[in-house]
């Protein structure tokens, strides 16, 4: 991850959960729709939580998993996620989500919540391919992230010959940041997935107006 989205993610800690308190009630909804997936799909797994970020996902999907292990590379973030109470036996260290230090075959679950958005394009393959490393034959996998409306999280911005779209976001604090923002329709994820596994099709993504998940178990 770049220096400069650590540091957003650093600046933004604190106000981060703010995003879920939106009063919206189709964004409620589906939101909702999220937590009873991930609660359900990992039920009783032991999870790895990537860029588990404050802990928001990690404490409900505590309500079900068997044990979890969140990982991010912001200590300040960290913090905030350590400060709260799991329902399940959970840990977190500090690691960089594009160099997972585990082994291979170690986890029967993996979690990824509004993570996929902040990988570039370039880097997805290589992205995916090293989740599936550290998870055991017949895995459970849920990501979710935020499908793309005008108007909310900031400005959309382009770049001539880059293929990926990047969100100008002003914090509480006045400071701004250009971060690395993709959205991806429901064919691009099939076809992403698609190239690591036989076992996605399009009934396991759903693509609602908000929010995007696909949930799969992965090959044995």
């Amino acid at each position: 991850m770049s220096d400069e989205m650590v540091k957003y993610h650093k600046d933004r800690a604190r106000e981060y959960e703010q995003v879920y308190e939106q009063r919206d009630p189709r964004r409620q909804e589906e939101q909702d729709l999220i937590r009873v997936e991930m609660m359900n799909f990992l039920s009783g797994v032991g999870v790895i939580d990537i860029g588990c970020g404050t802990g928001y996902w990690t404490q409900r999907v505590s309500e079900t998993a068997r044990s979890i292990v969140g990982i991010d590379i912001n200590q300040t973030v960290l913090d905030i996620a350590i400060s709260k109470t799991y329902r399940c036996p959970t840990e977190f260290k500090i690691m960089d989500a594009y160099r997972i230090d585990y082994p291979e075959k170690t986890f029967r679950g993996a979690l990824a919540s509004f993570w996929l958005s902040h990988v570039r394009r370039e880097d997805l393959d290589g992205w995916i391919e090293q989740m599936h490393k550290i998870l055991k034959p017949g895995a459970r996998i849920f990501i979710s992230d935020n499908t793309f409306l005008e108007g909310v999280g900031g400005d959309l911005v382009s770049k001539p010959g880059d293929p990926n779209t990047y969100k100008l976001r002003t914090l509480n604090d006045g400071s701004k940041h250009l971060i690395v923002k993709n959205y991806f329709t429901k064919n691009e994820l099939l076809e992403c997935f698609s190239r690591h596994t036989r076992c996605v099709t399009g009934e396991n993504i759903f693509h609602g107006r908000c929010f995007w998940w696909i949930k799969y178990i992965l090959d044995n």
